[in-house]
């Protein structure tokens, strides 16, 4: 019997930014006189929080805290409770996989359950709704915290239709509550937490909501300076950014720091993903790229485009050459929530520049349209920014930001716009440079051959992921010494297309130049170790992405499975161990103590470690063969026997799986039920030696001798010294 040993290897993760920079950066000045003239940009000023910026400006703080903003990340509570939790389960579209909330005493939770074949549940997972992501405008999205770190969960509640539903990304590719938060992520949902480097979802400080500091900037040196003089030296506190005395790109580029979204957005060299501040130049920190669309989608919006599709309104082009430029804050007071102050209030807004008396004079008298903006109550912003449908969160529609007189069928069919349509196969995604600066930046290729890569990455794009990786190479030939993440990047790609020396190379260069990065150390051990050479380096690389971050609990369990391989099983244990502890819901470490605690002969703490693992991961094929084995040699042949079935019901096509209950019906004297699954295994592995011997054997207990000779046979021309092969033909004779 083939004992289904496997080791998992955590694959390497490799990000578009670096994970875990510090909150307060390294500020590198902005070429535009008038930013760098803001010394909280300038110098090293630090984050106060909200609570310093509310002791002098008491009525801005009290009006913001009704803005979406300030609630944009909050403790789940019995107080702020808006959700119904009486419905029915939601199944995945991958089938037999349903979630639904749950409201107990002691909290709010999602569970989670799996179907078997028989329709029977097989696995039930909880875990508790801690935080919500969202101020509820549109939906709520929550976070688990699963000692200490954040996780996205499943299911979201989507309040204009008052409905459950999946989490945008969950519908195409189930993260069950695997997803973590990365600091990307909370960069834009919430303040300025306190990161633990290398660690996605792990903070050792969180806010909540969104802070006066995003727009403003460090208030440390306001702080400190009009404490003991209230009054600025100069007509602009220079202590201190104010949006509205920024020109007008820098004014756009405070909130397009959040409300601006392309087919993917990258860091810039040596950037981090808090270190923007507003007054500087976006551009500057972010590089973005956007897919090419077909006419036909031109209309379709993405959730965060809202700043994009205000330039595109004639509104805004119309007050350029005025005194006063149309900005995002001419409709949104940052310092009041809009939904406080009435329905009529963007209407007024819209009402501030076209008086309904010069709007009244354009039309014929008595006419439907005069009537329609007679009033001051007639709806403009309902008519001239219509609602859609965003293209990546479902349920949910979202106000069209570019303002215009909107044509006949135009409202039904963009409130109705459908995701992009497949390029062509042969043609691949086009992505284009969203800022008009990078035509003019010499290192503009660099950043394209990353987005494709990413791209490749998101969408499982080959194409994209070939295409990315020529650019680089072509891009990064003279560029030694620079471009970290985007060596990184060519090194992974390599990886997948099977170039592990080109790979080697490119990693080495990344860390070069940026020197212990975790994840890039565990990539080039991993290359490495697929070479079969240099083990005392790749062993050393381990130990050294665990000194820069001890909680890296999947480069943990890496050094434990090579530790396994060098037969140090005792070390493997001690390093699968402390992998469970730092990460608990991490199945990949339980299912390897499993297997290294099974080798030893420790069954009680396998069997404990196995069914944890299959707790967490339900379908985890390897596993259940495993704890099939452990049963079937423990004498619990009934619940072996189910587990076996249910490693074969996960995964029909694994010849492992096929041969483990084969073999075990062997042993239970069932060869007529045998016979079928070892056919089946070596359909699947014709080099699936132990499969053809025990098949051979399974013929000749149902007195199919010729078969059986068959079998054995192919063994002997497969392995001419197979002694057991050999010991089989002299019994058939």
């Amino acid at each position: 019997m083939r004992a289904v040993y496997g080791l998992l290897v955590v694959a390497a993760l490799f990000s578009a930014c670096r994970a875990g920079e510090d909150a307060s950066p390294a500020v590198v000045d902005d070429p535009s006189s008038q930013s760098v003239a803001y010394r909280s940009i300038s110098e090293n000023a630090t984050y106060t929080g909200d609570q310093v910026c509310a002791t002098c400006h008491e009525d801005e703080w009290s009006g913001f805290q009704s803005h979406g903003m300030a609630n944009s990340y909050y403790p789940l509570t019995r107080d702020n409770l808006v959700e119904d939790f009486d419905v029915a389960p939601i199944e995945h579209p991958d089938g037999d996989w349903f979630y639904r909330p749950v409201a107990t005493d002691s909290g709010y939770f999602q569970e989670e359950y799996r179907l078997n074949r028989r329709g029977e549940v097989d696995h039930r997972l909880l875990r508790r709704m801690d935080f919500v992501v969202g101020s509820g405008t549109a939906a709520r999205t929550y976070m688990t915290d699963v000692d200490g770190r954040l996780y996205q969960m499943p299911l979201t509640w989507y309040t204009q239709n008052q409905r459950w539903d999946f989490s945008p990304g969950y519908e195409v590719g189930n993260k069950r509550f695997d997803r973590a938060i990365p600091d990307r992520c909370m960069a834009c949902h919430n303040a300025y937490p306190e990161t633990v480097p290398f660690v996605d979802g792990k903070y050792t400080e969180v806010p909540n909501g969104i802070g006066c500091e995003r727009c403003h900037g460090p208030g440390s040196l306001h702080a400190d300076e009009r404490l003991v003089d209230e009054q600025a030296p100069d007509s602009i506190d220079y202590t201190i950014v104010n949006p509205v005395d920024l020109d007008l790109d820098r004014q756009l580029d405070v909130c397009q720091q959040c409300h601006l979204q392309t087919t993917v957005s990258l860091l810039r060299d040596g950037r981090g993903p808090f270190d923007f501040r507003p007054g500087l130049d976006l551009s500057e920190y972010v590089s973005l790229y956007y897919a090419e669309q077909a006419q036909e989608d031109a209309e379709s919006i993405d959730v965060i485009s809202h700043a994009d599709r205000m330039k595109q309104s004639a509104c805004f082009v119309g007050s350029l050459a005025m005194d006063v430029t149309m900005t995002c804050t001419t409709c949104h007071d940052p310092h009041q929530g809009f939904r406080a102050v009435g329905e009529g209030y963007f209407d007024r807004a819209c009402q501030s520049c076209h008086p309904t008396e010069s709007l009244n004079a354009r039309f014929e008298v008595g006419s439907a349209a005069r009537e329609q903006h007679a009033s001051e109550s007639a709806a403009c912003s309902s008519c001239h920014m219509p609602k859609v449908q965003a293209e990546d969160v479902t349920h949910a529609s979202f106000t069209d930001h570019w303002v215009r007189v909107v044509g006949e069928g135009e409202e039904e069919s963009t409130s109705g716009a459908q995701p992009l349509r497949p390029e062509p196969t042969h043609r691949g995604t086009v992505l284009h440079a969203y800022f008009p600066s990078d035509s003019t930046r010499s290192d503009e290729p660099i950043y394209r051959g990353m987005s494709y890569i990413v791209l490749g990455k998101q969408r499982n794009d080959s194409l994209a992921m070939s295409r990315g990786r020529r650019l680089l190479e072509d891009a990064l030939g003279d560029r030694r010494g620079s471009y970290p993440e985007a060596w990184s990047l060519l090194g992974w790609s390599r990886l997948a297309a099977g170039d592990t020396y080109g790979a080697i190379n490119a990693i080495e260069e990344a860390i070069q130049i940026e020197g212990p990065v975790p994840e890039r150390l565990n990539a080039l051990a991993q290359a490495l170790e697929s070479t079969g050479s240099e083990t005392a380096r790749i062993e050393a690389l381990y130990r050294q992405a665990l000194e820069v971050q001890p909680l890296a609990a999947d480069i943990r369990v890496n050094l434990g499975r090579f530790l396994e391989t060098r037969n140090r099983i005792d070390e493997a244990v001690a390093e699968y161990r402390r992998a469970t502890a730092d990460s608990p819901t991490m199945a990949a470490a339980h299912y390897n103590l499993g297997t290294a605690n099974l080798r030893l002969g420790n069954a009680d703490e396998a069997e404990r470690s196995l069914r944890q693992a299959i707790h967490l991961v339900p379908d985890y094929d390897q596993a259940l063969g495993n704890l099939a084995l452990l049963l079937a040699s423990t004498d619990r042949k009934t619940e072996a026997g189910a587990m076996f079935r249910r490693a074969l019901d996960t995964d029909p096509r694994s010849a492992v799986a096929n041969a483990n209950l084969a073999t075990f019906y062997l042993g239970d004297g069932r060869a007529v039920e045998a016979v079928p699954l070892f056919v089946e295994a070596i359909r699947i592995d014709p080099e699936y030696i132990q499969a053809r011997l025990n098949l051979a054997v399974a013929y000749f207990q149902v007195g199919d001798v010729v078969r059986a000779r068959q079998q054995a046979s192919e063994v002997i021309r497969r392995e001419p010294s197979n002694r057991r092969a050999a010991e089989i033909l002299a019994a058939l004779e």
